[in-house]
């Protein structure tokens, strides 16, 4: 992560963050030399790319393509940019594949299966182990979109249990199937003394102001899905602290303007304050099988299995369980 970008000249200080995600987005536009075809090689709806490039562009304070109807090339920002950017994704290739190559040669009968770590995932090794009786299976994480599409597309795993969100949908490439489980709606929770704590169900609208914070190291494009959102619903652009779980615990302790992101089974993490729901369910996350050709796992019966599964585990571990009844048909309730 890049942190902060100094102004030439100028003495300003640009509160910037760019992660290998936003390197590679950068360098799959000027590679592909125009929005569209860019999307197409990230596994995303044009819509969506172009979100997130306007994003950089805005926290930069700077363009960082032209745009002519030939296409895109880059400023003079741009390809200073692109020029590291592509030394940092070399060295990070390098370690995928390292990382890949320490996996291969797989025993006899071994079922790889991926998954994004979520509490849904928990259930994925039983239920694919029915679904393949008689052969081991191996869970490995998956926490990229291109990590994804390579472990699917050279056989690393023969299925994976992964997300995505309204607006950053995936757009799997060819040879990929997908199929999806259910969707899950986001709660929030607040610090005990939040002026909405205890409220049961609130707007985002009235979490304007509020101190918001992420597990370090979590999902990207929820990240974006929240940003779009919280534009929505007016409280323009917002600032996302990524903390590591003990330091959020004490955050949303001791800031009274807290307010932390939940999924809607309970993780298991102790938490302080008040979880609440959002009026409208304007944070959701969409989970997907995603499988590649000719994989010998039956689609099907995993999907029907996980939704069993997490059913069962929402009647112990669902965070608001009168919300659950009283709003039928989200996974887990």
């Amino acid at each position: 992560m890049i942190s902060p970008l100094i102004g030439p000249g100028d003495g300003h200080t640009w509160p910037v963050e760019i992660d290998v995600r936003h390197l590679r987005l950068l360098d799959a536009i000027a590679s592909a030399g125009s929005i569209a075809k860019a999307a197409t090689s990230l596994g995303l709806s044009q819509p969506a790319l172009s979100a997130q490039l306007h994003r950089v562009e805005r926290a930069l304070e700077r363009t960082v393509f032209e745009r002519d109807r030939h296409g895109v090339r880059p400023t003079a920002l741009g390809e200073v940019l692109l020029n590291h950017a592509r030394r940092v994704l070399a060295a990070a290739d390098d370690l995928e594949l390292a990382i890949r190559r320490f996996h291969t040669a797989p025993s006899e009968g071994l079922l790889r299966i991926g998954a994004l770590p979520t509490v849904f995932a928990e259930t994925l090794s039983g239920v694919v182990a029915a679904a393949a009786p008689g052969r081991p299976v191996e869970l490995l994480a998956v926490t990229s979109r291109k990590a994804l599409f390579s472990a699917l597309l050279d056989g690393t795993v023969e299925l994976a249990l992964y997300v995505d969100h309204p607006g950053q949908e995936i757009v799997p490439p060819g040879g990929v199937h997908m199929l999806p489980v259910g969707t899950e709606p986001v709660f929030v929770i607040v610090s005990p003394d939040h002026p909405v704590a205890g409220r049961g169900e609130v707007s985002l609208a009235e979490l304007d102001g509020s101190t918001w914070l992420a597990v370090a190291g979590g999902d990207d494009e929820f990240h974006d899905h929240l940003t779009d959102q919280c534009a929505r619903a007016g409280l323009g652009a917002i600032t996302v602290q990524e903390l590591e779980p003990m330091v959020l615990r004490q955050t949303v302790r001791r800031d009274p303007r807290a307010v932390a992101l939940a999924q809607s089974l309970d993780s298991g993490s102790t938490m302080p304050g008040s979880v609440l729901a959002l009026r409208g369910v304007p944070l959701r996350t969409r989970h997907l099988l995603l499988w590649r050709e000719g994989s010998p796992v039956d689609v099907q019966t995993v999907r029907s299995g996980l939704v069993h599964a997490v059913t069962e585990l929402a009647a112990i571990r669902h965070r608001l369980p009168e919300w659950a009844a009283a709003n039928p048909g989200w996974l887990g309730t």
